[in-house]
Parts: structure tokens; C-alpha cells; sequence
């Protein structure tokens, strides 16, 4: 796993945050990179060796606001 803070960015609830991008690969998930925001906001995807994507991305409340799977894109 690899993480990387970075400084400035827009999160998901509008705020311009600090933070932390986690990167990992294993097996079945040919990349999962999971930010997270000094807020609470974070943003989910997993990338597959298929090339389908799902991704999430959840406000700092607990409202998720995109849960999707993307089929080769």
C-alpha cells in the first residue's frame, strides 16, 4: 500500500481539505485508491483487470453520494 498526503483539494462536501490517498493492488483488484479528507468526505474506487470500475464517494454526514459500476470505462 502506498499513501500519499496532499494538501489542497476539493472534497466531496464542497470544502477545499487536506488529506490522505491510499493506494493498494492485490489479486482480484487491479488498483483500489480510497481518499480521505480531513473532513470525514471520502472517495472509494476499485479498478478491476476487466477494466470495469466501481466507485464511491461518501460525505462527511454518512450521505453517499455515488455508488456506481461502470462496465470498461
Amino acid at each position: 500500500m502506498k499513501t500519499t498526503p496532499f494538501e489542497s483539494e476539493e472534497a466531496p462536501c464542497g470544502q477545499m481539505m487536506s488529506g490522505e490517498r491510499h493506494r493498494d493492488w492485490d489479486g482480484e483488484v487491479l488498483l483500489t485508491e480510497k481518499t480521505i479528507y480531513l473532513c470525514g468526505c471520502q472517495v472509494i474506487r476499485h479498478e478491476y483487470h476487466d477494466g470495469t470500475f466501481a466507485r464511491s464517494t461518501v460525505h462527511h454526514n454518512g450521505t453517499v453520494l455515488v455508488d456506481r459500476v461502470n462496465p470498461h470505462t
